[in-house]
């Protein structure tokens, strides 16, 4: 027999069994007790994600006072905002619509206070994505935070593909088998391990034990491979580009005659052995230390703005190859002289 909460339902059954609503003459072997509390470091973690610009939802099955209570007491709303949540509910399709319309319009008279989020359940939602979905695509790109109750794992997908084709980078992270398609629509699907067992860690793109460790893993090691991933990927373009520079420069002294300034040997080694170095010594490049990220999360901002792969980056690096490349032919084309 499995009772939540304990010594609380426990005295509740024991009230209907003196009632006689249940059967009678039962002898209890025993009575476990199922532990439902937010893990350690959830809090914080999430108050640095909201510090780094994330934009964190919560969505879950359950009631709406439960789902509440849960964003206040893990940070995703403060007791100040509480009273400045936008619900989204009604009992006609008219009335939920005019709620969404009234929430979308507060929204946007007021985009400086940042503590603003709406929430709202599982049949609003489906009313809203029949009848109003290009509003509440608005709303959604507009709001920081907001808390779904009563969502089935379809609409937990739906609400992350609408995220997702809104041009957002998403990341889901769940710890259940009801978490499986939410994560397998996000760019990017992380999977807690434990409890509720591995179905979501197996189906997601990266799986931890605990829910704190998203922070070194979004901030750290996020941070990082943005980094090195921009600087690899425009090193490649400049290293080819260099060579080819170099020939077609070389072509014009040739006659167009499709003569190679380098033979088989050297064009061989270009990329196995001199432009290998800087791609292998990447891999332990930090521009800053783990804990200085941690400390300021804000330096997220810099990633997210994507200061370092754009086409002004890109522009950079073809001058720097086309520059290194009329400074080396001439010391080819002297040595063939």
């Amino acid at each position: 027999m499995n009772i939540k909460n304990g010594p609380k339902n426990f005295k509740m059954l024991a009230a209907h069994w003196t009632t006689g609503s249940l059967e009678q003459g039962i002898h209890i072997l025993g009575i476990t007790a199922i532990e439902d509390r937010l893990q350690d470091g959830v809090p914080e973690t999430i108050k640095l994600l909201r510090k780094a610009g994330i934009n964190v939802w919560m969505l879950t099955g359950d009631k709406q006072t439960t789902a509440i209570q849960i964003g206040l007491l893990c940070n995703l709303i403060t007791p100040e905002s509480k009273g400045q949540l936008l619900s989204i509910n009604g009992k006609t399709e008219d009335d939920i619509l005019q709620s969404l319309e009234r929430a979308l319009t507060i929204m946007k008279t007021a985009l400086e206070r940042k503590d603003l989020a709406f929430v709202l359940d599982g049949w609003a939602l489906e009313i809203i994505l029949k009848r109003s979905l290009e509003s509440f695509t608005k709303l959604a790109m507009m709001s920081r935070t907001a808390i779904c109750c009563r969502m089935t794992p379809l609409q937990k997908a739906q609400l992350v593909g609408i995220l997702k084709s809104s041009g957002s980078l998403t990341l889901a992270i769940g710890d259940g088998g009801n978490d499986v398609r939410m994560i397998q629509e996000a760019n990017v699907g992380v999977g807690i391990s434990g409890r509720e067992g591995l179905q979501a860690a197996r189906a997601a793109d990266y799986s931890i034990g605990k829910f704190k460790f998203l922070r070194r893993l979004i901030l750290v090691h996020g941070r990082y491979s943005y980094n090195r991933t921009a600087f690899i990927s425009q090193y490649s373009f400049y290293k080819s580009l260099l060579i080819c520079f170099i020939q077609i420069l070389f072509s014009f002294s040739s006659g167009l005659s499709g003569t190679s300034i380098f033979n088989s040997i050297s064009l061989m080694a270009y990329n196995v052995f001199y432009t290998s170095l800087p791609v292998m010594t990447i891999i332990f490049d930090k521009d800053i230390s783990e804990a200085t990220v941690l400390r300021y999360p804000q330096i997220l901002l810099y990633s997210q703005a994507g200061r370092l792969l754009n086409r002004s980056t890109f522009a950079e690096w073809f001058g720097r190859s086309l520059y290194h490349g009329i400074c080396c032919f001439p010391n080819y084309h002297q040595r063939i002289c």
